[in-house]
């Protein structure tokens, strides 16, 4: 009962934080393939190891030394496999009550500036879908969410199955379509 009212307060000051941005249309090849720094944020629920290790080597490939990845503390040795990632981590007192992070915390991601975000979350995890709004990347992209587009401007859609390996697979394929180009 009371973390869905927690969710709608942080949805709430999102909505009222970011009131004012407004995105500029995005020509998406072009800007991805001008893309030299890429945030990732790793998703809040384990996924599968094989999957994300996959998907973060193809994006370490693309950003060779510019690619950073925002997890929990606790996932941190997921992403141990994949050279070359800077990370930050962040542990349940870099978020508030509300499922917003707090300052420090964006302070931390935001040391250096960002030409796409990617937030891996198949679902709205408020923490992460701020990070990427308040990351002011031009490209923010996520799966395709309840309440998505106040944070992403390229939401994707998998076609068929459901579950998360083939939706991490379907979302790479498409991105590769673009780095080829």
């Amino acid at each position: 009962m009371f973390n869905g009212f927690r969710r709608r307060v942080g949805l709430s000051y999102s909505r009222f934080r970011f009131r004012k941005e407004r995105d500029r249309q995005t020509d998406f090849p072009e800007a991805f393939a001008r893309a030299r720094r890429a945030l990732v944020l790793y998703p809040e629920s384990p996924i599968d190891a094989d999957s994300s290790v996959a998907f973060l080597r193809f994006l370490s490939d693309r950003f060779a030394d510019g690619l950073t990845v925002v997890i929990r503390q606790d996932l941190r040795s997921a992403v141990s496999a994949v050279p070359r990632l800077k990370t930050v981590t962040y542990d349940p007192a870099d978020v508030t009550r509300w499922y917003t992070p707090r300052n420090g915390l964006v302070r931390r991601m935001n040391v250096s500036t960002f030409d796409l975000a990617l937030d891996l979350n198949t679902q709205l995890m408020l923490v992460s879908a701020f990070l990427c709004k308040a990351s002011s990347a031009p490209l923010r992209i996520s799966f395709a969410k309840e309440q998505g587009d106040r944070f992403y401007n390229v939401q994707f859609q998998s076609r068929g199955s459901s579950s998360t390996p083939a939706r991490y697979q379907g979302l790479m394929r498409c991105l590769e379509m673009f780095v080829r180009s």
